[in-house]
């Protein structure tokens, strides 16, 4: 049987598919009677599902991160896709392909070549020798490029970390051009290793936190990472190990956003505005996408971001059609724009 999308799901539609199960809990109704609140997700996106019936029997043979075969009917809560689950168990091997499960970035391979060239090019020896920490550990290059980007919001399938670092890179070197006086190395290498912390605080399979990330989180993970590779050097520099160690810790900006400091160096501050502008145009644009379905124009409501966002919608659009030169009738183009 073909493969239905999570992205292709229509309302009243009955369901029999496999998906990763992201989450589950155990819940009493107001009447007292269990029923089973879980996540569901395949490479297209996620679905919010329910069980009602015989939700402990079912609870008992199922676990997060099992890729599980789901049969229901598409629902609608809240103005939002819910699957209304009848039956859910552990999938055989050879009812799914591992691809449809989880979506993986496009170009991963190029994207991880292009971050480590901009790496090459820093001039600072101290921090060429602190960037051969990083590139020579083979354990933590894989999960940095198998590593999710975030739990939801923005970049969050596998290889979404390094698609992530591999924007903020660029783009804040390019604002180093607009801002000579800021130290490129210090911005680049920053760029780079502000995220790192979540290969361990992100499971990517799951996508849910793991023990360290929900205690330590990924700029205390990262911190710490980077104290650790700068003590395998020598005489590292006491001043720059600051100013590294301050990109870090300072890249959310705001201490509402979980910043243990805020950003007080001209580098700092690019690292964390790009990091910001970034991860909020991947998230938006993710959200738009997967939320384009005939005739919506708005996106569902974002809580997080106290808002809906508008929604491309190419039919709305007709002045693209009306450039300067053409018009609709192929009358003259004056007439309309004077």
């Amino acid at each position: 049987m073909e493969k239905k999308f999570i992205v292709d799901f229509k309302v009243n539609e009955q369901i029999s598919a496999c998906f990763i199960l992201g989450k589950k809990n155990l819940k009493l109704t107001k009447y007292d009677k269990p029923y089973l609140e879980m996540t569901l997700s395949d490479k297209t996106g996620k679905i919010e599902g329910r069980l009602w019936e015989d939700a402990e029997n079912f609870n008992a043979y199922v676990e997060t991160g099992d890729v599980v075969h789901v049969r229901g009917m598409v629902d609608k809560f809240k103005e939002e896709k819910q699957l209304k689950v009848d039956v859910i168990a552990k999938a055989d091997d050879r009812a799914f392909k591992y691809e449809d499960m989880v979506r993986v970035v496009e170009n991963g391979e190029k994207i991880y070549s292009e971050i480590t060239k901009m790496l090459k090019s820093l001039k600072n020896p101290w921090m060429a020798a602190l960037i051969n920490q990083y590139l020579e550990d083979k354990a933590l290059m894989d999960a940095f490029q198998k590593g999710v980007g975030g739990k939801s919001w923005h970049n969050a399938y596998i290889g979404g970390l390094m698609e992530h670092t591999y924007e903020v890179m660029f783009i804040s070197s390019q604002v180093c051009v607009l801002y000579p006086d800021a130290d490129i190395d210090v911005v680049l290498f920053g760029a780079f290793i502000h995220d790192l912390g979540k290969v361990e605080e992100l499971d990517e399979k799951k996508l849910e936190y793991t023990i360290d990330g929900g205690l330590l989180g990924h700029i205390a993970i990262g911190y710490k990472m980077l104290m650790r590779k700068i003590d395998n050097i020598p005489d590292f520099p006491k001043e720059l190990s600051l100013r590294l160690e301050h990109g870090i810790l300072s890249h959310h900006g705001k201490y509402e956003q979980q910043s243990p400091v805020l950003p007080k160096t001209l580098e700092a501050t690019i690292i964390y505005q790009t990091d910001d502008l970034v991860s909020q145009a991947n998230a938006i644009k993710e959200l738009t996408t997967l939320q384009a379905d005939e005739g919506k124009l708005w996106s569902n409501y974002v809580p997080m971001k106290s808002r809906k966002y508008f929604i491309k919608n190419s039919s709305e659009e007709k002045w693209k059609q009306l450039l300067p030169g053409k018009t609709k009738d192929n009358g003259n183009a004056e007439d309309l724009f004077g």
